[in-house]
């Protein structure tokens, strides 16, 4: 399977899981967000502070809600309606959120140049061979000098219970099932900081990447060349 086709999979799975998204992930409120996440939470804060923010793939709003309190504005983006729906539901820390449903590997229709980027627990879905056309469609809308943070998943025993196969591509593959018998391929990549610096490393003016052993995240954070 292409790429491409892993994407499609990926957009009618999180289309399905839309609903069940929040009970999954332990999401409860922004409030105890916070405090679960406050040592990562810490990390991001001075990258998006007072900044004008682009956020990939944002799905249900939840780091969005974190967004708000910190950044002068949030342009929070998704391809699926089904999490934008969701996201725009909830309640934000003051008029500076806007939603729009995008593509992040072309970010067509996404306007203006933004001082910070921001994407959490999505790296790990992106596809090997699709990972420079992010990279070069996120900096296209990046000013010079402008913040990067990504933040993911490190690998865990219920993540590894999840796993199927590496594809030809050498991704890694979850079955997601469902109790209706839907069953989803997701792709579930664990990159190394060597593969960032790779992909990322040519626009990088500085780079930091640090992982929490307890919550089992890492973060980069970057600065635009």
């Amino acid at each position: 399977m292409s790429g491409r086709r892993r994407i499609e999979e990926m957009k009618a799975y999180y289309d399905k899981v839309a609903p069940l998204h929040d009970g999954f992930m332990g999401y409860t409120s922004n409030r105890a967000m916070e405090e679960l996440l406050r040592d990562i939470i810490e990390w991001v804060e001075p990258s998006v502070l007072d900044k004008d923010v682009l956020e990939i793939a944002c799905g249900t709003g939840n780091w969005t809600q974190v967004l708000s309190k910190r950044a002068r504005s949030v342009l929070a983006v998704d391809q699926s309606d089904a999490q934008l729906d969701i996201a725009r539901s909830k309640e934000y820390a003051g008029d500076n959120v806007t939603f729009v449903k995008a593509d992040a590997y072309s970010l067509e229709g996404v306007e203006g140049a933004f001082g910070a980027a921001f994407a959490a627990d999505w790296w790990s879905h992106i596809p090997r061979s699709c990972v420079h056309d992010f990279a070069a469609a996120l900096m296209a809308r990046l000013r010079r000098g402008s913040e990067i943070v990504l933040i993911d998943m490190l690998p865990s025993p219920a993540l590894e219970a999840m796993f199927s196969h590496c594809d030809a591509e050498g991704n890694r593959i979850h079955r997601r099932r469902f109790e209706d018998g839907a069953v989803f391929e997701v792709v579930k990549n664990f990159p190394t900081e060597s593969e960032f610096r790779e992909v990322l490393g040519p626009y990088a003016e500085s780079m930091s990447y640090r992982e929490h052993d307890g919550l089992r995240r890492w973060v980069l954070t970057m600065r635009v060349r």
